[in-house]
C-alpha cells in the first residue's frame, strides 16, 4: 500500500468511515511501515501511537462484539433447537396420547342381515338383541362419562345399571337415555316412526326440544314427518320383544307395515298390489318356525286376498 492509499485510509478512519477489513489493513501497514516512513501525515509519534492504540482498541471491541454476537447466536440456536426438541416431544406425546385415545375409542359395528337375529354383550355387560336388518355401533371401551351407542333398525336392550354413566342410544333425531333398564327400540329407516317401549325401569326419550319420561308398559312414538313425540300406555310392553325369541306378533298393524317386517325377517320381497289390502288392520301371532308361505297364506285369508310368488318376490292382490 503506497503513501497516497495509506493517507486516504487514515483520513477515512478519522471520519469513522472505515470498515473492519480497511481498519485491519491500516493497522498492519502502521505496524510494518509506520515508524520507517515518517513522511506520512502524523505530527508526532504520540499521534501515531494514539491512532494505532485507538485502531487496535476498535478492532478488539469489534472482535469482542463479534464473539459475543456469535455466542448469542449460538445460544439462540441452542434455544431454538431445544424449543424444537421440546415441540417435537410435545407433539410426540400429544400424538401418542391422541393415538391411545383413538385406540380406546375404536368403534365396533355389528350388523344382523335380513333373515337373521343376533345377540351381543356390550363392553359394560349390557345385553343387546338385534332384529333382522339392524345395525348397532359402539366404542370398544366405554371410557367417557356416558355409554353411547348408535342404532339403525330394531333392538331390545337389557342395560346394566350404572348411575354414574347414563346409557345413550342415538337413532336418527331421537336420543334415548337410561341408567339401567330393559326396553325395545324400533328405528328402521323405511318405517314412518321411531318407537321406544319400556319393559322395566325408566327411560327418557328426547327429540329436539321435545322429551318424555317412560315407565313400564309405556311407549313413545316419534314421527319425523310431523315432528311429534307422543307418549302412550300399552297393555303389555313385553309383547314387543317376542321377536327376540323368533316369534312374530302383530297388534293392530296395517298389512303394509306387517309386510315390511316379513321382508326383513325372511329376506324376501313382498309387494301389495291392492290398496284396500294394504291398509287392512290385523292382529296375528306366529311361532318362530313358521314358514313365510304359511304366514302370508294366513294373513291373506284374513283380508280376503290372493298371492303368488315369482322367485323370491311375493305378489299380493
Amino acid at each position: 500500500m503506497n503513501k497516497r492509499q495509506a493517507q486516504q485510509l487514515i483520513t477515512k478512519y478519522k471520519a469513522g468511515l472505515c470498515n473492519e477489513k480497511e481498519i485491519q489493513i491500516l493497522n498492519r501497514w502502521i505496524d510494518d511501515q509506520g515508524v520507517d516512513h515518517p513522511d506520512y501525515e502524523f505530527k508526532s509519534n504520540e499521534q501515531e501511537n494514539l491512532l494505532k492504540e485507538t485502531m487496535r482498541s476498535h478492532i478488539k471491541n469489534r472482535i469482542l462484539r463479534e464473539k459475543k454476537r456469535k455466542k448469542q447466536s449460538q445460544v439462540t440456536r441452542l434455544l431454538k433447537v431445544a424449543a424444537m426438541l421440546l415441540l417435537v416431544s410435545a407433539i410426540g406425546i400429544w400424538g401418542w396420547n391422541s393415538y391411545n385415545h383413538k385406540q380406546s375409542e375404536q368403534f365396533i359395528t355389528v350388523y344382523a342381515p335380513a333373515g337373521q337375529l343376533k345377540t351381543l354383550i356390550l363392553p359394560d355387560g349390557s345385553k343387546v338383541s338385534l332384529n333382522a336388518a339392524s345395525k348397532i355401533s359402539f366404542p370398544s371401551r366405554f371410557t367417557s362419562e356416558n355409554r353411547k351407542v348408535t342404532l339403525v333398525g330394531e333392538a331390545y336392550f337389557d342395560v346394566v345399571h350404572d348411575p354414574q354413566k347414563p346409557f345413550l342410544i342415538y337413532t336418527g333425531k331421537v336420543k334415548t337415555q337410561v341408567l339401567g333398564t330393559s326396553f325395545n327400540v324400533k328405528a328402521y329407516a323405511n318405517e314412518p316412526k321411531i318407537t321406544v317401549a319400556v319393559i322395566t325401569g325408566k327411560v327418557g326419550v328426547m327429540a329436539g326440544r321435545l322429551s318424555v319420561l317412560l315407565t313400564p308398559n309405556q311407549k313413545a312414538d316419534y314421527s319425523d314427518k310431523d315432528g311429534q313425540l307422543l307418549k302412550e300406555t300399552i297393555a303389555d310392553a313385553s309383547a314387543l320383544k317376542v321377536w327376540t325369541n323368533g316369534q312374530l306378533v302383530f297388534r293392530d298393524q296395517p298389512f303394509n307395515e306387517i309386510t315390511r317386517t316379513l321382508t326383513r325377517r325372511y329376506n324376501t320381497n313382498i309387494i301389495i298390489q291392492n290398496n284396500r289390502v294394504a291398509g287392512a288392520i290385523l292382529n296375528a301371532r306366529f311361532d318362530k318356525n313358521e314358514s313365510l308361505e304359511t304366514v302370508i297364506g294366513v294373513l291373506c285369508t284374513y283380508v280376503g286376498a290372493r298371492y303368488n310368488h315369482e322367485g323370491t318376490t311375493y305378489l299380493i292382490r
